[in-house]
């Protein structure tokens, strides 16, 4: 009987060599597949890891949202053909890529590269972008294509990805006889030449440390619909306070409290709107690590103060690092849920465990929020490259009292601590906007928006393009200039970011009374006149943005609801103008407006508008085709703007701040003649109420008899009242 079974075993063990020689795939491992939402797929292979972004999500999948969206469309490949290899010490994903009319985009907030078929990428958090490899402050493993899928591996690990870039063996290569000796190579583009990958190409994710893996895939029939499905199934999009889309302008880092008062009663006497003012690093007794104490000698009244801003109706927010300094309240009960390594002397929290997360929660609630903090800047929370001489890195080789490994908790430790914030706010039913250093996947329900010390305008401009795709916040900030050009144009780039921010937090003085940071230093102030003409234009640029916010928060709202991103890379509306396959310097700003900032100092750009629409130039009414390229020459401050025909775009008259009771004023403008209606939605702006159904849906109509608002709802208040409605006339323009 023994001698029948070996035979049996021996026979299959033959079976299974004679089918690896074949298919090359005998090492291949079992998948599970199951549909987890409309349209979405897991594919578990091996042992998926305790410690993933997935496992850690702040809000459960948006159902309701995919109700919203077109039926899942068929796949360009089977989800078998999916497949994985588990090794000793690395899990390997190979994902179908073999259409060669295909573009790939995503990977997180990649400052270096907006096409990424072809490239390899090392998705590592870092405090510095490495221009083109994936190494960034919101690395995402999580990728779109103009076929019209999605596919996100969820990890916490630090994968290498290559995107249709390599050359795989089918086992069947054999030697050729030369024909000649060949052309000799002499340039470096004739030697990589003949190293272009032929064949059938794939997406392999390599993945160090993984014992088994989740793997999503997201139909379409879109790319658009592919966002918006991993958006919603990672809880559907953030939705801002009102008042987290005026203007947040952070004061010097070591400022005090006069200082502070000073910059706050000068932005309201300028008339520069402005709803948040941020805390940097001098509010805190101890910062480099952190007390979360005020400073007796800088801000000995902290109460009195955060009234006073309050009741001038700014919003404060506090600059923070989650590394705790011995003299902070939080330490002894942190120091057995922390790290075996200190960071700056400080605790490395182990946000992984949720007695820990509990602890930092709590303390920010009664020392905080519950006295008037409206908002937090997660700093630091990001991780040095190797070679930096003061690294305030914690190494991989670090253990936690929860069980995740250092390189997971690198990954992963500005998504978990933004969790322990937010869990303040919901609690007390109050929604935040914060700042966070760094983030990866199922991001897009937290509040924090990203920010980096690369001050690239390029870089600033293609990371806002970029997180369209992977459900993150990019804040384009302002620090500094060396010229008011610069200056204007930055902060007109800033003011359609998802957070607009001022944040010259290295200088001693408002950055409209000098610019440059040296001379700021040395207190070379311009001459008053020409301080108070900047202040002038730095207000046209902000009263600008606040003259959008019922059309920009009614974006957040689709967001929040459908998973569109409310501002989004032009292929994806346009996906089948394959001009627009590269364009990253430019984006849809909701659903009408096309906005393509001026770069630098320059005061000229050219603006490709996409086919499916024509445009009308916001600013002079000149109509053209799509299709066409444009040429605009303005001063610096101003945005190339252009309008979808047929849409009707919402203006308010600009207020210094949103209240809690403002009502907007708004100019319903018309574009076209035959306009689609335009959505708006209305709610208390601050609570986490519209989750229960309390808000309001206006639609605003227009026909030949005039503007017509329909409500529905039961929200019991006003946020919008539409004062007139305008027919704007546009001008047919042929563009180069």
């Amino acid at each position: 009987m023994k001698k029948v079974i070996v035979l049996i075993l021996f026979v299959m063990f033959e079976i299974v060599i004679c089918h690896a020689k074949t298919t090359n795939i005998c090492d291949y491992t079992d998948a599970s597949i199951s549909e987890v939402a409309s349209g979405v797929w897991k594919i578990s292979f091996g042992t998926p890891e305790k410690f993933t972004p997935e496992k850690f999500r702040d809000e459960p999948i948006q159902i309701e949202g995919f109700k919203t969206l077109p039926k899942a469309a068929k796949l360009p490949f089977k989800l078998t053909e999916i497949r994985c290899r588990i090794k000793k010490g690395r899990t390997i994903v190979y994902v179908p890529c073999n259409n060669s009319d295909e573009q790939i985009y995503g990977f997180g907030l990649d400052s270096g590269a907006f096409e990424q078929k072809g490239m390899r990428k090392f998705l590592s958090v870092s405090d510095s972008n490495f221009g083109r490899s994936g190494i960034s402050h919101g690395p995402v493993p999580y990728y779109v294509s103009t076929k019209g899928y999605g596919i996100y591996v969820d990890t916490a690990r630090i994968p290498f990805v290559h995107v249709a870039n390599l050359m795989p063996s089918d086992g069947n290569i054999s030697a050729k006889k030369p024909t000649g000796t060949g052309t000799l190579k002499t340039s470096v583009e004739q030697l990589y030449e003949g190293q272009k990958v032929v064949g059938r190409t794939e997406v392999v994710f390599d993945i160090p440390g993984a014992k088994g893996i989740d793997v999503y895939v997201f139909a379409g029939p879109s790319l658009k619909t592919a966002v918006q499905r991993y958006n919603l199934f990672s809880g559907g999009g953030s939705l801002p306070p009102m008042w987290g889309l005026g203007l947040k302008y952070r004061t010097y880092t070591s400022g005090d409290s006069n200082s502070v008062m000073n910059v706050a009663k000068s932005i309201r006497q300028l008339n520069i709107p402005c709803d948040m003012l941020g805390l940097e690093p001098g509010w805190q007794s101890h910062a480099y690590s952190c007390s979360f104490l005020w400073s007796n000698e800088r801000f000995n009244k902290p109460q009195v103060l955060i009234d006073n801003l309050n009741d001038m109706g700014f919003r404060v927010n506090l600059w923070e690092h989650a590394y705790i300094h011995p003299t902070s309240p939080m330490f002894a009960s942190l120091k057995d849920k922390s790290g075996d390594y200190l960071v700056w002397g400080g605790l490395v929290v182990d946000f992984a465990d949720s007695r820990a997360s509990k602890i930092f929660a709590d303390y920010h609630e009664d020392m905080f929020v519950s006295k008037g903090i409206s908002g937090f800047k997660a700093d630091e929370c990001d991780r040095q490259f190797i070679g930096e001489v003061m690294p305030f890195n914690y190494p991989y080789c670090s253990t936690f009292p929860s069980g995740i490994e250092g390189d997971q908790m690198t990954q992963l430790y500005g998504y978990l601590y933004q969790h322990s914030i937010n869990s303040v706010f919901k609690k007390r039913n109050l929604r935040t906007w914060g700042d966070v250093r760094a983030t990866t996947a199922i991001a897009s329900p937290l509040p924090f928006n990203l920010y980096s010390d690369t001050y690239g305008f390029d870089e600033y401009l293609r990371q806002l393009v970029n997180s369209s795709f992977a459900g993150l916040l990019w804040s384009p900030e302002v620090r500094q200039a060396d010229s008011l050009n610069e200056l204007l144009n930055r902060i007109a780039l800033s003011s359609f970011g998802h957070q607009m921010c001022l944040n010259p937090w290295w200088i001693p003085n408002p950055i409209w009374s000098q610019y440059n940071k040296s001379k700021n230093e040395r207190g070379e102030l311009l001459p008053v006149d020409e301080q108070t003409q900047n202040a002038e234009k730095i207000a046209a640029i902000v009263n600008q943005r606040m003259s959008l916010i019922p059309y920009f928060y009614s974006a957040f709202y689709r967001y929040y609801l459908e998973g569109v991103p409310p501002i989004r890379a032009i292929v994806m509306d346009f996906v089948k103008d394959k001009r627009t396959w590269t364009i990253d310097d430019a984006f849809m700003f909701g659903d009408s407006m096309l906005v393509a900032p001026l770069h630098n100092t320059d005061l000229s750009r050219k603006v490709y508008l996409p086919k499916g629409a024509d445009w009308i130039d916001m600013h002079t009414g000149d109509k053209y085709h799509g299709g066409t390229v444009v040429t605009k020459d303005l001063v610096a401050g101003q945005t190339p703007i252009f309008i979808k025909n047929n849409s009707i775009i919402p203006l308010a008259q600009p207020v210094q701040y949103v209240a809690d009771d403002t009502v907007f004023k708004i100019t319903a403008k018309i574009y076209g003649d035959q306009p689609r209606s335009c959505i708006l939605y209305e709610d208390d702006g601050i609570s986490y109420n519209f989750k229960n159904g309390k808000f309001n849906k206006l639609q605003l109509k227009w026909s030949s008899a005039g503007g017509n608002v329909i409500k529905s709802g039961n929200f019991d208040r006003q946020r919008y009242q539409i004062i007139s409605w305008q027919k704007v006339k546009s001008f047919r323009t042929e563009g180069s």
